[in-house]
């Protein structure tokens, strides 16, 4: 190496990680303090939006670096970009998330006609699974406002913590070393995914919140294809609707 040059060294992920893992802890005290307390019941869900839309500006202010929402990619622009890669993820994913769904609950919720064990009776939901013969299909009740509430207090929120600053912070330490589908993507989308679905699961202790790690890739995925939050929160919110209106449609 050349005398006089040296390799910038690469930021360290330690603060994003340490602000992950509180904001966790705090997400998760509010999930089962509310259990006790009808007032923080009724408004947990703002309540842990507000933690994850101000964490990156708090820690931010902590290390004297403002967060900035537009660098984060809070706007709609490009707005043809954003609705073409929505579109698309709607297009790919919903029949495979349809049918999985009927494949999963036909089977956890009966296990023994499948001839499997009939422990797996724990992962069906209470209420009766009526199947694709038995249910029909309706929107929840309210659903006006649960669309609002699942892009507003929801989606929005995870996505500004989530794609928005951590994947951010992780792509600093490890930037991107291929493209997939015209998307820079590496180590740090990865990372940023197993978080997401940690911080689930370690808000309730449900393992099947895990699985949300897939969604985390298509939407860190999307965050770096677009430059924007605003396809990956569209498509955050419509997964979710898309299950509530499931649900709501095939178990009684």
């Amino acid at each position: 190496m050349p005398a006089g040059s040296a390799m910038t060294p690469r930021p360290s992920p330690r603060a994003a990680v340490i602000t992950f893992f509180v904001v966790t802890a705090m997400a998760a005290g509010l999930f089962w303090t509310a259990k006790a307390v009808p007032f923080l019941q009724h408004n947990l869900q703002a309540a842990i939006a507000v933690l994850f839309f101000y964490a990156p500006v708090v820690e931010g202010r902590l290390r004297k670096d403002p967060f900035d929402f537009r660098d984060a990619g809070l706007s709609l622009h490009p707005i043809g970009r954003n609705a073409r890669v929505f579109a698309i993820a709607v297009a790919v994913t919903f029949p495979l998330f349809i049918a999985g769904f009927f494949a999963f609950y036909g089977t956890v919720c009966d296990p023994a006609a499948h001839g499997l064990p009939t422990g797996l009776a724990r992962l069906c939901p209470v209420p009766r699974w009526a199947g694709l013969g038995g249910g029909h299909l309706h929107l929840p009740a309210n659903f006006a406002l649960l669309a609002a509430n699942q892009v507003l207090v929801v989606a929005l929120p995870e996505e500004v913590f989530f794609r928005g600053y951590l994947l951010q912070r992780l792509e600093a330490t490890w930037p991107p070393t291929r493209r997939m589908f015209g998307a820079p993507v590496g180590t740090a989308l990865l990372v940023a995914s197993v978080l997401f679905a940690l911080g689930h699961l370690l808000v309730d202790f449900n393992p099947q919140r895990l699985a949300v790690f897939f969604p985390g890739l298509a939407f860190g995925w999307m965050r770096a294809r677009t430059g924007s939050l605003a396809a990956g929160t569209a498509f955050h919110a419509s997964c979710n609707l898309l299950s509530e209106i499931l649900h709501a449609s095939f178990f009684g």
